[in-house]
């Protein structure tokens, strides 16, 4: 199961321009796995091991404050956020309090919260595979090369970082079909975009990123095998994000 669970606040009191990503990542460890279940956070925190999730900056929207937290592959992460919203209706964030007006996974209500299978995913893209489409980079977005990083849209970067968040079993898939990200690549091209450079060095340590909108167009000549992943990826995006950072806010995304 994928799920993008996102958090409504309302703002009570200190300065929410304060809240980082950071900030909401220890939230999240400290405070919503920690009351559920202590061993999983501490597993989850391990500088090695597999994050299946990803967590947005603090939004604000017609005075409304808002973060989302995703998780695929481990439906306990989801329901530790439901089960710490069901028991507590005014949270800390830094140095701010917020009353919770919400949780949601209905994309109806936020065109960044939803709740799909992989299989559900995997039918999506057997049945209507799209072969030109748009990334909206909502965050700032960066990728890590050596000790340096790229602040640009490379599709290089994006397949890789994309196939080292998928879960093991759609990795085997790969594998089965004889597929690497190599060979994904030949098939996938930038077409255009509108990006603009960020630089938020209070946040991330001097991070060089990009936001802004991306489009992209998987070749005709594609074969089914390839089209097919592709699709998958990109529809992950919206769960995984793209590039560094994405526990602590960076690399949201979703196709537009």
């Amino acid at each position: 199961m994928l799920i993008s669970q996102v958090i409504m606040l309302k703002w009570l009191s200190g300065n929410p321009n304060h809240v980082f990503g950071n900030h909401l990542h220890g939230f999240f460890f400290k405070e919503i796995l920690g009351s559920h279940d202590p061993n999983l956070a501490s597993m989850l925190h391990d500088p090695n091991a597999y994050k299946p999730f990803s967590i947005s900056h603090l939004f604000n929207h017609d005075n409304i404050y808002w973060f989302r937290i995703t998780s695929w592959n481990n439906e306990t992460i989801a329901q530790a956020v439901f089960a710490y919203f069901c028991h507590h209706s005014k949270i800390r964030l830094h140095s701010c309090e917020f009353e919770l007006i919400k949780t949601t996974t209905d994309p109806q209500e936020t065109c960044w919260s939803n709740k799909q299978t992989w299989e559900n995913i995997i039918q999506t893209s057997i049945d209507r595979p799209f072969e030109k489409f748009r990334l909206d980079h909502f965050s700032y977005t960066s990728f890590k090369s050596g000790n340096a990083h790229i602040p640009l849209p490379v599709p290089d970067l994006i397949i890789k970082s994309l196939v080292n968040k998928l879960p093991d079993t759609i990795k085997q898939h790969m594998d089965h079909m004889d597929i690497c990200d190599n060979d994904l690549l030949e098939y996938i091209r930038l077409k255009g975009h509108t990006i603009h450079s960020k630089y938020h060095k209070e946040t991330y340590g001097a991070i060089a990123s990009f936001m802004g909108i991306t489009r992209w167009q998987i070749e005709h000549k594609a074969p089914g095998p390839h089209k097919f992943l592709l699709n998958i990826l990109f529809h992950f995006a919206f769960y995984a994000g793209i590039g560094v950072k994405t526990t602590q806010g960076m690399g949201m995304c979703r196709i537009t």
